[in-house]
C-alpha cells in the first residue's frame, strides 16, 4: 500500500503503473487509433500498440527508446536498421535526400511504419551502396515494387548439383577429377549468369603455397570467359592484397567492385573489361583454398541480390572440386601487394614458358615440379618489382 509523506518531508511514492505510462515529459501516450498518419508513411497500429514499439516522437527528436524485436521485423526494415542504425549523420542526409522528416526515417527504422510507394522507390538511389539489397528486400517485402537492374537472372538451379554430385561419385582419375567437375560448374555458370552474351569471366585463384612467414598472393588456376575475354587464360597472374579477390580472401567474405561507384571503401586493381566484380573465397571447414572471382563488362551486374547468391552457390560448389590437401589455416594469409595486372600477363606470355622449360632441363625434374618452382621464383619477383615501385613512387603531399 502506497504511503503518505511523512514527516521528514518525503513525497508519495508514485504507483509503479503511473510512472511507466509517463512517457514524454507528461505526455499521455497516444493509441494506434487515434495517432494521426503523416502523409508520407503507413503505420501500422498494431504495432505501435505492442509493448517495445513506441516511436520518436514519444521520446524526443532521433532519441528512439526502444525497437520492434528482431523477429518481428520485415525483410525491409530488418535492412534498414542494418544500414542506419548508428549513422545519425546518414540518417539526416536520407531525410533530405527525400524530403522527409528525420523523424520519418527513425519510425522506419523503428518497424512502427513503413514509407510510401514513391519514397520506396526512390530508396535505393539514395543508398545507391546498398542498391541491391534494399531492392531485394523491398520486393521481398512489398512484392514487385521495383525493377532490379538486370533482371531475368534466375536461382541457381537443382540440375548443376545434381550433375556436380554424379561427378564427384564417378570419377576414378585423380588427374582428371578437378578439371571435370571445375569445368562443369563454369560451364553452367557462364550459361546461367550470361544467357545473353553480354560478356563475363569466371576465374579460379587458388593460394599460392605458404613461405616461412606464410601465404603471400593467390594465382589464378583455371579461368573461362565470353566475349571480350578469350574463352581461357594461358598467362596466369598473381592476385595480391590490393585486388579484390585478395580482400575477399583476408576478409573470408564476399566482396563487390563498380564502375557505377564512384567512391570505394577500397581502392582494388582491375583487370582489363571489368566493369563489376563479385569474389568469393572457396571454404571448407573453415579453411580456405582460393578465391572464385566472376567479373562482368555491365556496370551494375551485381547488384541484383540473386546475383550475388548466386556466386556464392558457385563458389561453395567449387570446393567439391579441391582435396582436402588444397585448404589452409587463414591465419597463413599474410597477402602482399603484387605488380600491375597487365604487366604481369605480358611478362607470364614473355618468359613463362620458356622458364619452366630451362628449369625441367637444368634440374632434369618432370615438368610439372618445374612449374611449381618457376611460380615460386616469379612470385618471389613480381612482389620485389611491387615493393620497388611502391618505395620509388613519388609522395603526393
Amino acid at each position: 500500500m502506497e504511503q503518505q509523506a511523512n514527516s521528514s518531508g518525503k513525497k508519495r511514492r508514485q504507483p509503479l503503473r503511473s510512472r511507466r505510462t509517463t512517457v514524454s515529459q507528461g505526455k499521455k501516450p497516444q493509441t494506434g487509433a487515434s495517432r494521426r498518419s503523416p502523409a508520407d508513411e503507413v503505420q501500422y497500429p498494431q504495432q505501435i500498440q505492442r509493448e517495445g514499439s513506441l516511436t520518436v516522437a514519444q521520446h524526443g527528436e532521433g532519441q528512439p527508446m526502444d525497437m520492434l524485436a528482431e523477429e518481428n521485423l520485415s525483410p525491409f526494415t530488418r535492412l534498414l536498421r542494418d544500414i542506419l542504425r548508428r549513422d545519425r549523420a546518414e540518417i539526416s542526409r536520407v531525410a533530405r535526400e527525400l524530403e522527409v522528416s528525420e523523424n520519418t526515417v527513425y519510425r522506419w527504422i523503428n518497424g512502427s511504419s513503413v514509407p510510401r510507394a514513391v519514397y520506396l522507390k526512390k530508396l535505393p538511389e539514395v543508398l545507391s551502396e546498398h542498391r541491391g539489397d534494399l531492392t531485394y528486400a523491398i520486393n521481398q517485402t512489398f512484392g514487385k515494387t521495383i525493377e532490379p537492374l538486370y533482371p531475368g537472372i534466375p536461382e541457381v538451379g537443382k540440375d548443376i548439383y545434381r550433375h556436380i554430385m554424379d561427378l564427384v561419385t564417378t570419377i576414378a582419375e585423380d588427374g582428371a577429377y578437378f578439371w571435370q567437375v571445375s569445368q562443369a560448374i563454369f560451364e553452367s555458370a557462364l550459361q546461367h549468369l550470361d544467357a545473353d552474351h553480354n560478356g563475363l569471366a569466371i576465374t579460379y585463384a587458388s593460394l599460392m603455397p605458404p613461405r616461412a612467414d606464410g601465404i603471400h598472393s593467390l594465382r589464378e588456376l583455371v579461368m573461362s570467359g565470353t566475349d571480350p575475354w578469350p574463352f581461357s587464360l594461358e598467362s596466369k597472374i598473381y592476385l595480391g592484397s590490393t585486388t579484390l579477390a585478395g580482400t575477399a580472401a583476408l576478409l573470408q567474405r564476399l566482396q563487390t567492385w563498380d564502375s557505377l561507384d564512384g567512391e570505394e571503401r577500397f581502392q582494388v586493381t582491375i583487370d582489363e573489361f571489368e566493369r563489376s566484380a563479385c569474389a568469393y573465397p572457396v571454404m571448407r571447414g573453415g579453411r580456405l583454398a582460393g578465391v572464385l572471382i566472376i567479373s562482368s563488362a555491365l556496370p551494375g551486374f551485381f547488384k541484383d541480390y540473386t546475383t550475388r547468391e548466386a556466386v556464392i552457390e558457385y563458389a561453395q560448389l567449387f570446393s567439391l572440386a579441391l582435396h582436402e590437401r588444397d585448404f589452409y589455416p587463414s591465419s597463413l594469409l599474410h597477402l602482399e601487394p603484387m605488380p600491375d595486372l597487365r604487366w604481369q600477363r605480358d611478362e607470364l606470355a614473355h618468359s613463362y614458358v620458356n622458364r619452366v622449360i630451362t628449369c625441367a632441363r637444368k634440374y632434369a625434374i618432370p615438368r610439372q615440379e618445374a612449374e611449381q618452382r618457376v611460380q615460386q621464383e616469379m612470385e618471389l619477383e613480381f612482389e620485389e618489382r611491387a615493393r620497388t615501385l611502391t618505395e620509388n613512387k613519388p609522395s603526393s603531399s
